[in-house]
């Protein structure tokens, strides 16, 4: 008989009892019942994406469960699948990159040896069109190499990568040698040239020594003249969507790798070379639909092309920094904020001033306030005169703003090769056609450069003209109320360009009634008219005039309504404006050179959305139209500098900021020359009956500039 065993409960603890439950469960949990339960789980579209392909993957037996879960006896969680679902992208690149490989077509070259270059040479000399692209090792055109160049042949449809610097075995032909080979092509300039995002590929074949001539289409800057509300301009998103070419980014298929690390040629070649061909169909896509638009078309061709030449100019004369001028300023920033907040400290207590949540609180509390928020502009300034503490604060703000975002960083770009600071511009930076700078949308984080539309007047001081130059420097001088008076023709402003009054003086004294001299600079009525009239290009509401003015939006209201009384000609072209966008949902911009879309007018808006289209609607005409003058006048000052080079004299483009223009020339310069800038300023592009108007001032330092009479007497 076997022994009696007495069994003792733990009644009190009924974790292993909920533990051996689940394990049951677990043992009995189907898979089939493990993902219908997954399902069931509150999931988003990412989540409901990975479950699915997961779920496929191990049903083609592609991948099974991990082996400590099965060991385990472990239900199928949620974080298991977030965990596989990274095998399951890995292997579907895998197959991606064998499928290219396998399914490369015979137009695709990988060329390798001497013979089969000379035979893809051959080829192109037949042409008189090529696509280019270069492939390197990242993305910083002033640090990373060229590893290997794409060429297609149009009319021949033939396409090819000549690798030259893989981290490979396999044989590649000699970096020098492809180079001088190549040269003769990438130099003429008859063999046009296709290119996506083309000025990245120009800046790297320039640090190979190759001046490339004849772009004559970027697929990259046509899109966003065809669509200028396109959410990506990735060269494989646009083929994907408008041509139905599945297209992969690199970092999709190759992660974060520089190319040259890709060691089968093969691979490389497939990826590389399918970019020359969805370039050139993408072009022929374009070129297909611009011509519906012969203006648009002509203007593209005529200024935004030559104007890629322009930016890569003005990026290659970068920008010399007074790197100890820089780390003085950045020490006394330094001790200024901090002896503010020690001050403020003293009056309200120590406080988190970067914490919007913790200083509205404090602020309230210590100040009896009732503050909405802190916001620097609508809360603060307005009651910095009453609160000296709150200037204080705002004083705080703007120089650590100055510090961390400026002084502190700007030194830490400049190049260690050039020893200078180079910026990346954005011909089409916004969806006007107004110039940006800064990272483009394929740089990654670690390609450090910099906003020059963003520099505030302290922080400009470093940038200075190297020894034996001078900054010379000429504004478009109120462009874009210039080119109101021309869309609208009002009497007002006609007459005070007519007569080289003060434009705001001037509306100003018709609308109060009051003299032209009782309107001088510095008076509430000038102040009063030149605020509504920019609103009016800007698109600012009577709420933000009534803050800009410290009114009440009523008063607001009634100071538009009288300064807009005296102008029927502009209430009559915004009117215009907004029938036409409702009618249409777009706008053209002078000549239709180009549009500004705002497809969001037929998509039932709510009446705060037709009023904030209705205001971007002439916004766009005004400032699109000046982008088209800054352009066309931006690319006859670069042809000018080619002059001045031709003949011996080094003169670069510098900058363009805003409605201000700066070359780089040597400090020996004559008043000729100097009128030879002034006129092409003046003359380049002119609004009809409008004229232009420039202020030339001549700089050692940026923001520090002297007249061109005081220039001369020195």
């Amino acid at each position: 008989m076997a022994p009696k065993v007495k069994l003792t409960l733990n009644t009190e603890d009924a974790t292993p009892l909920k533990d051996a439950v689940k394990r049951k469960k677990a043992s009995n949990e189907t898979l089939a019942e493990a993902w219908q339960r997954l399902a069931s789980l509150k999931n988003n579209a990412t989540d409901q994406r990975m479950l699915a392909e997961v779920k496929a993957a191990m049903e083609e037996g592609k991948i099974g469960r991990e082996a400590d879960a099965v060991a385990g006896n472990k239900r199928l969680s949620k974080a298991e699948v977030k965990r596989l679902w990274v095998q399951v992208k890995e292997i579907h690149k895998q197959e991606v990159l064998d499928d290219m490989v396998a399914n490369m077509p015979d137009n695709y070259w990988l060329i390798q040896t001497v013979e089969r270059l000379d035979e893809f040479l051959a080829i192109l000399d037949d042409e008189d069109e090529a696509a280019f692209d270069v492939e390197t090792s990242g993305t910083n055109v002033w640090q990373d190499y060229l590893v290997g160049h794409v060429l297609g042949a149009v009319k021949a449809d033939i396409h090819a990568y000549i690798p030259v610097r893989h981290n490979t075995k396999e044989t590649q032909l000699d970096a020098d040698y492809v180079k001088e080979r190549l040269r003769p092509y990438y130099e003429n300039q008859n063999l046009k040239k296709v290119a996506h995002n083309g000025k990245f590929d120009i800046h790297v074949l320039d640090r190979e020594g190759i001046s490339l001539k004849g772009l004559n289409w970027d697929t990259q800057e046509a899109m966003k003249l065809l669509n200028e509300n396109e959410p990506r301009y990735a060269l494989k998103k646009l083929v994907t969507k408008y041509l139905n070419i599945p297209s992969l980014t690199y970092s999709e298929l190759f992660g974060k790798i520089g190319f040259q690390e890709v060691s089968s040629l093969i691979v490389a070649a497939s990826y590389a070379i399918k970019d020359s061909d969805v370039t050139i169909k993408l072009k022929e896509f374009q070129l297909k639909h611009m011509k519906r638009f012969p203006e648009i078309l002509e203007y593209y061709e005529r200024v935004e092309v030559p104007f890629i030449e322009t930016l890569f100019e003005m990026e290659t004369t970068g920008y010399e920094i007074d790197l100890d001028f820089a780390e003085r300023y950045a020490e006394d920033l330094c001790r200024n904020f901090e002896a503010l907040r020690s001050d403020i400290f003293t009056i309200i207590g120590e406080v988190d001033l970067d914490s919007p949540a913790q200083l509205k609180a404090t602020l309230n509390s210590c100040l009896g306030l009732k503050l909405e928020s802190t916001d620097a502009k609508k809360a603060l300034a307005p009651i910095a005169n009453d609160y000296p503490v709150i200037a204080d604060i705002l004083a705080y703000k703007k120089q650590v703003k100055l510090y961390s975002t400026y002084f502190n960083v700007i030194p830490d770009l400049v190049d260690k090769a050039t020893g200078k600071l180079h910026a990346n511009f954005n011909g089409n930076g916004t969806k006007t056609g107004r110039l940006s700078s800064g990272k483009d949308e394929e740089a990654t984080a670690k390609d450090g450069t910099v906003n020059l539309q963003n520099q505030p007047k302290p922080a400009r001081i470093m940038y200075l003209a190297p020894k034996g130059y001078a900054l010379v420097s000429g504004d478009w001088s109120q462009q874009e109320i210039r080119c109101l008076a021309y869309f609208t023709q009002e009497p007002v402003l006609l007459e005070a360009y007519r007569t080289g009054r003060d434009v705001y003086s001037s509306l100003a004294a018709e609308t109060f009634n009051k003299t032209y001299e009782e309107c001088g600079d510095g008076t509430t009525y000038r102040d009063a008219a030149k605020r509504v009239l920019l609103s009016i290009v800007y698109g600012t509401t009577k709420y933000g005039l009534s803050t800009q003015l410290k009114i009440d939006v009523s008063e607001a209201q009634i100071l538009i309504d009288k300064v807009m009384s005296t102008m029927p000609n502009v209430v009559a072209f915004i009117k215009a404006n907004n029938k036409s966008v409702d009618r249409q949902g777009y706008v053209s911009m002078d000549k239709n050179q180009r549009k500004r879309r705002l497809p969001e007018i037929k998509q039932n808006p709510s009446w705060s959305q037709k009023n904030r289209v209705h205001r971007q609607a002439t916004n766009a005409i005004i400032q699109g139209s000046a982008a088209i003058q800054s352009k066309i006048t931006m690319n006859a000052l670069a042809q000018l500098c080619r002059t001045k080079r031709s003949k011996g004299k080094d003169w670069r483009i510098w900058c363009t900021i805003h409605d201000e223009a700066i070359l780089q020339v040597p400090d020996n310069f004559t008043q000729d020359e100097l009128i030879e800038f002034e006129d092409i300023m003046l003359n380049s592009y002119v609004f009809g009956n409008v004229p232009n108007k420039t202020d030339i001032a001549i700089m050692r330092r940026w923001g520090e500039g002297v007249t061109k009479e005081e220039w001369f007497k020195k």
